[in-house]
């Protein structure tokens, strides 16, 4: 990772700290939580911006396929943990093109 993705992954992950989520960043995982937080489009699709990231769990009930398929398209992404959201077959099809993993959870 360059000095630059670096900060810029700061600058995001302060941000989702200002939303009221959280992040797990070590040598073993990457991972943003907005479980608790009912995100909006231009919210999740600032998460695009992340270097390494490997997994994004989040509220995903007032965000769009568009924003949904932007955050599938993070190079890297291993899985992508969704609350608050039901996906037709095709969309789930969709977002899992690349080999991600696309998983609904349950309040």
């Amino acid at each position: 990772m360059t000095p630059e993705e670096f900060q810029t992954n700061v600058s995001i992950l302060d941000t989702v700290e200002a939303l009221g989520g959280g992040y797990a960043w070590d040598a073993e995982i990457f991972a943003v939580i907005l479980m608790e937080v009912s995100v909006e489009d231009d919210d999740a699709r600032m998460l695009c911006g992340l270097t390494g990231v490997q997994q994004i769990a989040l509220d995903a009930s007032r965000l769009s396929m568009t924003a949904l398929a932007a955050l599938a398209g993070i190079p890297g992404l291993q899985s992508l943990v969704l609350s608050r959201r039901t996906l037709t077959e095709d969309e789930r099809r969709e977002l899992e093109r690349e080999g991600l993993e696309v998983l609904r959870v349950d309040e």
